[in-house]
């Protein structure tokens, strides 16, 4: 039967190309002024125009030089250059580091409300007209634990009060202060001795009397023209900056807290701040100025900071990590900048890795489908863009040391199902 079907309907002969569509027969072309050729080219045109455009491909550029350094060549003085370098210290957390941001305008120092944030000492430059103001932002001079890592913090924060003309005692206004803090005050801006201002009265009884006997002043007073009465010419004049004064309820905590610095320490000048709402500071800054000595600038005046391109990086990524993460996951987190490539439409492509422990921290600093490092990399390229004054796209890579599994991905831990329902009974609770 099917002989015979085959025979009476003979199956057509397969073509080469079962997917290509037969061709038509070519039509003549059209003559060049005729309006079917003219036709003919715009729809050439738009197909071209349709067709998609591939992305170019970029390669991965090393680090060059200057961000790995902070290389500038020496500034222009101008007449009459003055100059003043002022040292930032104070408890941890008291707002040095916001203060120097504000004072600034740009946020090269990272913040946030963990003390220690700072880990290693940087500066600040502001230069108005032919005046240059250096700052040293050191950490915390005050240990917040006792452990070796914080002596060393300690140790750069005095080596920054040895380098400063003059200081700033910065204390955060509503936080009580500690026996180390008062200790502080009396180290670096003590009051007059007893021994001192009794001296400095029988001289100036002597001196008023026209000259009375040497017997009448005690033996180690050396020749009366010379100022050994007067304070230790080693120590910066100290200025007590007040901070957070905009958490204070009422003026007169402010005042009090300064009433309660006087009583341990002699300062030069004491200002009422606040970093984060800009108060005072204009104030500061005048101050500031009129302090400044004659002496030649160290820093081009269009230069902010002396932290390379890759060590800003690191404090803008520092600064987010601390806010968002407790405990000591943001301290153990290692940083490095991997990628440094320049793209043609004057942009800046940096690939940025984040060194964790093994994989969970990594889950941690990841988030859920991404959500947290993604929200990382708009603030970092956001806060970059700002201070760099170019477009810059922020790459953040996650990398764990180790692989390690949890407590669920073993099934020894909770299922989802009871964690939910405990989380919702403690709510309600």
């Amino acid at each position: 039967i099917m002989q015979r079907d085959h025979r009476v309907r003979p199956a057509p002969a397969p073509l080469e190309r079962p997917w290509a569509t037969p061709a038509a027969p070519a039509a003549e072309p059209a003559p060049p002024g005729h309006p079917q050729a003219r036709q003919e080219l715009n729809g050439a045109e738009d197909l071209q125009a349709l067709q998609v455009q591939l992305p170019l491909a970029y390669t991965r550029a090393p680090l060059p030089p200057d961000a790995q350094f902070c290389v500038f060549d020496p500034p222009v003085q101008p007449a009459n250059p003055r100059s003043l370098v002022v040292g930032l210290a104070g408890p941890p957390n008291a707002g040095k580091s916001s203060i120097m941001n504000a004072i600034l305008d740009c946020p090269i120092s990272a913040v946030s409300p963990k003390v220690n944030t700072t880990r290693e000492g940087l500066r600040g430059i502001k230069t108005s007209g032919n005046t240059q103001l250096v700052f040293i932002d050191a950490p915390g001079i005050i240990p917040s634990h006792l452990r070796k890592e914080n002596r060393e913090l300690v140790d750069r924060a005095w080596k920054g009060y040895r380098e400063c003309d003059i200081c700033l005692l910065v204390i955060d206004t509503v936080k009580r202060p500690t026996q180390e803090v008062f200790d502080l005050v009396r180290k670096i801006c003590p009051q007059e001795d007893i021994g001192q201002a009794e001296l400095r009265r029988r001289q100036r009884a002597a001196d008023e009397a026209g000259g009375v006997p040497d017997v009448w002043l005690p033996r180690h007073v050396p020749d009366p023209d010379a100022d050994v009465l007067s304070r230790d010419d080693h120590r910066p004049p100290v200025i007590l900056v007040l901070n957070k004064i905009d958490k204070a309820s009422e003026l007169r905590w402010v005042r009090s807290r300064e009433h309660e610095f006087r009583a341990h320490g002699h300062f030069d000048k004491i200002f009422y701040v606040s970093a984060k709402k800009g108060q005072g500071l204009i104030r500061l800054m005048e101050h500031l100025k009129a302090k400044a000595v004659p002496r030649r600038w160290t820093y081009p005046p269009d230069l902010k900071t002396t932290m390379a391109h890759v060590d800003q990086i690191k404090h803008m990524v520092d600064t987010h990590l601390f806010k968002w993460f407790n405990s000591d996951v943001p301290y153990k987190i290692q940083q490095q900048t991997v990628g440094w490539t320049p793209r043609l439409d004057g942009s800046l492509l940096i690939e940025h890795e984040l060194i964790v422990q093994d994989s969970i921290v990594a889950r941690m600093v990841l988030g859920v489908r991404n959500m947290i490092v993604a929200r990382l990399r708009d603030q970092v390229s956001y806060k970059l863009k700002k201070l760099w004054g170019i477009d810059v796209d922020v790459k953040i890579w996650v990398k764990p040391l180790k692989q390690r599994l949890s407590l669920q991905d073993r099934g020894l831990g909770p299922p989802k199902e009871a964690r939910s329902k405990t989380k919702g009974n403690s709510e309600k609770k």
